[in-house]
């Protein structure tokens, strides 16, 4: 009798967390829609029209690109052409690939989940634990982050001023054992927000054996393959192995090799995959920006803050929309 009222108890209690999540992600997803059509994003969009933004040929490159395919490529050089900024990054990465290197087990033949291919510098150590990490405003990666060559393009795709999310490195393992994808290297989209913008700086040379990034063209919202498994605030997990295949031509399917120095621009609400290294690591940095709606209605929380208001009078107006300081929120 005991052991009937104890199971019968249990799967009460899996019933009601059951439901309870589901209304919490009902909230989070009617508070985004709120928030992206009539709120936040539209006083972000105002704030944008009252001052576009002029881009050289380049940046209107990009901007073109991503509208069209969802994603656009270029290089540091063109980009930035920054190269004591350059050299600060490499000498900072340098050092987290090596002792990334010197941990990784010698035992495992192929990765059975991300934390074995994947290792993050930062963002996997906060993510879900309601903690943000303190940058000095002279911080290389904030300095990156933060230009108006990389900002003005993200915003000008978005058509808003959006939020830097989040700035990691990653160091990809090879495994040459592997033969299944696992967790991220499969298709998936991005849930943090719809036309989420993550920028990829590549610090090592990236072949096929390396595990570049992967990308359906014309895969996000309205694109030719918008509706193929389409992208959801709740989460839209993964399209059955091989399925997306069936669907996606060939030649819609990039791979973005390249040499290091190489940055891509992407919109990660649309399907993606990478880190399928077999012969060589991979090493890169990656900054998220997202919409104001996206931080508004807690669907995600900024990862990554100034130290202090040290901001102040060093960086305009739209630098500093997109990353609060330590003492205080951007609205």
């Amino acid at each position: 009798m005991r052991r009937i009222v104890s199971t019968s108890l249990a799967k009460a209690r899996q019933a009601w967390r059951s439901v309870l999540a589901k209304t919490k992600w009902i909230r989070i997803a009617t508070k985004y829609e709120v928030h992206r059509r009539a709120l936040s994003n539209r006083a972000s969009r105002r704030r944008f029209r009252r001052s576009e933004p002029s881009l050289d040929d380049l940046q209107r490159r990009l901007v073109a690109d991503l509208r069209q395919d969802g994603i656009a490529i270029t290089s540091f050089s063109e980009l930035i052409g920054d190269s004591e900024l350059w050299d600060a990054l490499t000498t900072d990465i340098e050092a987290f690939a090596e002792g990334a290197a010197a941990d990784v087990s010698a035992e495992l033949d192929r990765p059975t989940g991300k934390r074995d291919y994947y290792i993050s510098r930062w963002a996997a150590r906060h993510r879900g634990r309601d903690l943000e990490r303190q940058v000095s405003i002279d911080d290389p990666w904030l300095m990156l982050g933060l230009s108006n060559r990389m900002l003005d393009v993200v915003n000008a795709y978005r058509g808003l001023w959006t939020k830097l999310l989040s700035v990691d490195n990653v160091y990809t393992v090879p495994f040459p054992g592997s033969e299944q994808r696992v967790g991220a290297q499969n298709w998936h989209r991005d849930p943090e927000d719809l036309h989420v913008v993550k920028v990829f700086l590549y610090f090592s040379d990236v072949d096929d054996g390396a595990g570049p990034f992967q990308y359906v063209q014309g895969s996000v919202k309205g694109g030719r393959y918008g509706d193929a498994w389409p992208w959801r605030v709740t989460g839209g997990g993964y399209p059955p192995a091989g399925e997306l295949e069936k669907v996606v031509a060939p030649s819609d399917r990039v791979s973005a090799k390249g040499r290091a120095g190489t940055i891509i621009f992407c919109d990660t609400s649309g399907w993606h995959r990478g880190g399928f290294a077999k012969s060589k690591p991979r090493t890169l940095s990656i900054h998220t920006y997202v919409s104001p709606a996206s931080v508004a209605a807690k669907r995600t929380k900024p990862l990554i803050a100034i130290d202090g208001s040290g901001a102040n009078g060093r960086l305009g107006d739209v630098a500093r929309f997109a990353v609060p300081d330590g003492s205080r929120r951007a609205a």
